[in-house]
């Protein structure tokens, strides 16, 4: 029997949806067999990782990014890569190349350590690594239906601006940002804020994080 066909695969662009229902990417993915035959379809796994070791960071984009990777002093062991998501799709029959689109969906959960990242950057790129892995269908030299596993080696990297998705965050959602509380944690801020009649959860935090702040500096200047 002879050797399955090699696939080659690649990155050839990221844009954001511009009608999806939640804040979508998508990533146009180039496909092609390396010997110009027919492939009869392509079930394809994409798994998509932050590269955080591949840019620099200003100083206030490491204080924010404490809460990610820890304090700065530790990133040459802590500074690793982010999995942003994985993506599964079916590519159709084709003949030498194609290209598919994948969508890859954007949170906006501050618990999610991917999106804690996104949100401290400023400026700059988020650098992408992208590893394929999945089945491949394809007739051989008699026409019969072959199968054959694409392998973990295929990878590709890319670069998205963090501009690009800080506006796509606010198209859907403006300025707010959301905090996903357990239900005994809401409680008691709820309770707090009715107590101190405040208009909004926002004035409510913003009450708690001052009176922090002050206990704070009242505690640096005893010490």
């Amino acid at each position: 029997m002879s050797e399955p066909p090699e696939l080659g695969l690649d990155l050839l662009g990221i844009e954001a949806e511009t009608f999806a229902a939640t804040p979508t990417l998508n990533l146009r993915i180039g496909l092609r067999r390396l010997d110009g035959g027919t492939v009869q379809c392509v079930l394809l796994t994409t798994t998509v990782t932050i590269a955080a070791g591949r840019r620099d960071y200003d100083v206030a984009e490491r204080e924010r990014l404490t809460g990610v990777f820890g304090e700065p002093g530790g990133w040459d062991v802590s500074l690793h890569g982010l999995t942003w998501g994985r993506i599964g799709a079916t590519v159709p029959t084709f003949r030498g190349e194609t290209e598919a689109t994948l969508a890859l969906a954007c949170g906006h959960d501050m618990q999610v350590a991917a999106d804690r990242y996104l949100h401290a950057l400023r400026d700059g790129d988020v650098p992408l690594d992208l590893t394929f892995n999945g089945t491949m269908f394809y007739p051989d030299e008699d026409g019969r239906l072959r199968t054959a596993q694409i392998p973990w080696h295929h990878e590709a990297t890319g670069r998205f601006p963090v501009r690009e998705w800080r506006e796509l965050m606010d198209r859907y959602y403006g300025s707010a940002r959301w905090l996903r509380l357990d239900g005994e944690c809401f409680g008691r801020l709820a309770a707090y804020r009715a107590r101190r009649a405040h208009a909004s959860f926002d004035d409510t935090v913003d009450e708690l994080l001052r009176r922090a702040e002050i206990l704070r500096e009242e505690e640096e200047w005893t010490a």
